[in-house]
């Protein structure tokens, strides 16, 4: 059976756990409180005796943890249906849906799409316009045509608001299939040990005995972890996969906005089947320096004659915007390569090319002995091919990853190369999986006064900055850390809230506020931390 929504039985399922929770909240406080007041009473001396000194170990060990244990998976469900409620009104205006249906009446319209649509195609084709005119139907197909375009609008409009339903209910399913799994599990051994401790046994002098009892379910409650399931705003299935191509790159914040920008712009009107094929063909086009810019390299030797007297013969663009600085280097290097005559040595002009590629701080290691393992898109024609096998000769790339005319090869002649090659070659060059390889795997955040946040603590001056290590904490979800060295000020901060704690501004501030080296920070040093974790945690999540 597919999955099925009915806002009503969700509406039910909401009132009935919330008022569920004000029952298990009243009873765990006076269960916690008489417990409290029990130990209290028995370390004053109010109580005393060998049954009440028992006694207490019973409570002590099994009870009061059990109950703690307790209150925290009623906080857990509590937390978690604020979490299912938001996500519940995404889906609640549709009333009822049917995943199966949905994909059904899916399926049906695309199929009346593809005949109208082949329809239109036939009536628009030249020859048979040409036909109608000479029939004296011409007026009658173009009205055919315009009817037909009409129900295209319409069928595509029907396909998008199913498409919408399908998206979120399926999104809807993802989400609230996390929550309460850790804190039912706590309810369920806690129901356990109600039953378990009924049965034991307790002598005339207080003491107790668990004999024969299976007392296995204390030990998995005191061990069962308990993570708070954020809620999670809905995002179009296009904006959730630019944001997670996003987040798998580690750019820098200029490199990242100009990759969102390029992405939006190249899935724009493409079929939803062909998004992460262009996504990771657009990805194995990039360029990225060591700092996590996307650099672009653009040829202009073909452009220049009689009437075009600008020097460059490149230019080079950082996250889309002009760099005179990157510019300038790479054509001082490309003079140098002509001054030296590279066309008579293949080896030497790969060299070169692969320097000015470094220069742009666009490699896979430290230096530029040994492999370089730069990819090389696919190259056609003569002269680039000889270049690329120029460059695996040089040891520059490897022959793996050379592509010629779809199929290795390396034993190509090396001669006749001409200066048009390396324009080729230099747009060609892609490090896009050597970047992932040794990309970083924190980025810090920069704010107001740039990366580092200066603090005082008493009369001592730190600096701080917050850093986001997107495949690290509990479940590789993520962390955000605050972080200083302990350098000359004595004071040092090394802390992280999990991704799973964060659901909107106010639980980065209580995070802040309950960590004992941050809660005593001025306030605008605390609101400078929770703007950086909170505005990174709204572009990424």
């Amino acid at each position: 059976m597919g999955v099925k929504y009915s806002a009503a039985d969700s509406a039910q399922l909401i009132q009935a756990m919330t008022s569920n929770l004000q029952v298990a909240n009243q009873v765990t406080d006076r269960l916690s409180s008489g417990c409290d007041h029990l130990i209290a009473s028995l370390e004053s001396g109010e109580l005393q005796g060998a049954a009440y000194t028992a006694g207490k170990g019973l409570f002590t060990e099994v009870i009061i943890p059990a109950i703690k244990k307790l209150q925290e998976a009623i906080d857990d469900i509590q937390g978690e249906l604020a979490s299912y409620k938001s996500a519940d009104s995404e889906v609640a205006g549709y009333g009822e849906l049917d995943l199966d249906l949905l994909k059904e009446q899916l399926k049906i319209k695309n199929e009346q799409l593809a005949k109208v649509e082949k329809q239109i195609a036939d009536n628009q084709d030249f020859f048979r316009n040409a036909g109608a005119l000479l029939t004296g139907k011409l007026g009658e197909l173009l009205s055919q045509t315009s009817a037909l375009m009409e129900v295209e609008t319409q069928l595509n409009i029907g396909i998008r608001e199913i498409q919408e339903k399908i998206d979120k209910l399926e999104w809807f399913v993802d989400q609230v299939s996390q929550y309460f799994t850790d804190s039912l599990q706590v309810l369920g051994l806690a129901i356990q040990g109600a039953t378990q401790l009924s049965q034991v046994l307790v002598d005339s002098e207080g003491n107790y005995s668990t004999d024969g009892i299976d007392m296995s379910w204390s030990t998995k409650m005191k061990a069962q972890k308990i993570q708070t399931i954020s809620k999670k705003k809905y995002l179009e299935p296009k904006e959730r996969l630019i944001q997670e191509a996003s987040r798998n790159m580690m750019l820098s914040d200029e490199g990242d906005a100009y990759y969102r920008s390029q992405l939006k712009e190249k899935l724009k009107g493409k079929p939803r089947s062909e998004w992460d094929k262009i996504v990771d063909d657009y990805n194995h086009t990039l360029k990225i320096d060591n700092e996590g810019n996307i650099i672009d390299i653009f040829d202009f030797r073909a452009y220049k004659d009689r009437h075009y007297q600008k020097d460059d013969n490149f230019s080079v663009l950082k996250n889309g915007k002009y760099d005179s600085a990157y510019t300038r280097m790479v054509n001082e290097k490309y003079q140098e390569l002509i001054q030296e005559n590279f066309e008579a040595n293949s080896v030497d002009l790969a060299k070169g090319v692969v320097e000015i590629l470094a220069g742009l701080g666009i490699y896979a290691g430290t230096s530029l002995g040994a492999a370089f393992a730069l990819e090389w898109a696919p190259l056609t024609g003569g002269g680039s091919a000889l270049v690329a096998a120029a460059a695996v000769e040089a040891g520059y790339i490897t022959a793996e990853g050379l592509v010629v005319d779809g199929t290795l090869s390396v034993a190509r002649t090396l001669y006749e190369i001409d200066t048009a090659n390396l324009g080729v070659t230099l747009s060609a060059a892609s490090n896009y999986n050597s970047w992932q390889a040794n990309k970083p795997t924190s980025k810090t955040i920069s704010g107001r006064g740039g990366k580092l946040i200066e603090a005082r603590v008493g009369n001592r001056k730190v600096k701080l900055r917050v850093d986001w290590e997107p495949t690290s904490g509990t479940n590789g979800d993520g962390v955000f850390q605050v972080q200083s060295g302990s350098g000359k000020s004595g004071y040092s901060i090394d802390e992280h809230i999990d991704i799973g704690k964060i659901s909107d501004r106010n639980s980065v501030m209580n995070w802040v506020n309950k960590t004992r080296r941050l809660k005593n920070l001025n306030e605008s040093v605390k609101n400078e931390i929770v703007d950086r974790i909170w505005k990174t945690f709204q572009n990424n999540y």
